[in-house]
């Protein structure tokens, strides 16, 4: 017991990267590209990083996502979350849950986005309901506004950037208690097998921080990932199976102070 303790405390001592609603990853498939799409057509839950992303919703899609964080169920993170075209827009719903008994996070998300100018722009806002308790302590909440948008230069090559909570929402008076970030980032088809990512990410309070990934497609229906974070240095890597309408995935992060995450994580896709 004690040691767990020792590693909760050090997790909040020594990781002050992760503030208040800013996990490392929320999906296998982000976690194993460590963060790194902000950018790309077709990521069916890119929406929650960047909401312009739902814009290419194409049919329903569904999943969900589990992980503790350094293996501690203390720092429990789930989500669910639904993507689907309506009307001439794409719609995205998550809802994140994070902590145990003692402490918790939860997020409620709404996303949506819009293609311009012949589907080579997309436009997206999404609006995040934040709600913290801890035992003992009265509960607070409060909303934040995002937005997003993603530019396709040619077939292979996609620019993207995000304004993570613009309206700078404060928890109980405090504002550098969520996350206020400005990021870009870069997407590239290196051939029909092959996809880059690439991303930048400024948090008002903290250094910018560089994230990487490099996605293989083995054979139709194996994804091999693989990424990098300069913020704690942290590896990663992943596998995306996907068998009939249902995708699974695993990967896992290497924290080389705290050890390792691992992300589980079954969607319903419905097609293309």
């Amino acid at each position: 017991m004690k040691v767990r303790l020792v590693l909760i405390m050090g997790f909040f001592a020594i990781h002050p990267v992760y503030s208040a609603f800013d996990y490392p990853a929320f999906s296998p498939r982000h976690a194993a590209l460590a963060n790194s799409i902000l950018a790309g057509n077709g990521i069916r839950d890119g929406f929650v990083r960047n909401p312009a992303l739902a814009a290419s919703a194409t049919a329903f899609y569904g999943a969900l996502n589990y992980s503790q964080l350094f293996d501690l169920k203390e720092l429990r993170y789930t989500n669910g979350l639904i993507e689907l075209p309506l009307q001439g827009v794409g719609l995205g719903v998550s809802v994140e849950d994070f902590g145990g008994a003692l402490y918790r996070e939860d997020k409620i998300s709404f996303a949506v986005a819009r293609l311009l100018y012949g589907g080579k722009l997309a436009l997206g806002i999404s609006v995040h309901w934040y709600h913290v308790s801890a035992k003992n302590y009265e509960s607070i909440s409060a909303l934040g506004v995002s937005v997003g948008v993603q530019y396709q230069v040619t077939s292979h090559l996609s620019a993207a950037g995000v304004v993570d909570n613009v309206n700078q929402p404060r928890m109980n008076g405090f504002s550098e208690q969520l996350p206020q970030r400005i990021s870009m980032g870069m997407f590239y088809r290196v051939s029909d097998d092959m996809r880059a990512y690439i991303a930048m990410q400024k948090d008002s309070w903290y250094s910018p921080e560089l994230t990487m990934g490099v996605e293989y497609q083995l054979f139709p229906g194996l994804h091999l990932m693989t990424g990098y974070s300069t913020q704690a240095s942290i590896p990663t890597a992943g596998l995306e199976m996907k068998a009939a309408k249902i995708e699974i995935g695993y990967s896992l992060q290497y924290h080389f102070e705290l050890g390792v995450t691992h992300f589980v994580g079954i969607a319903y896709v419905p097609g293309k």
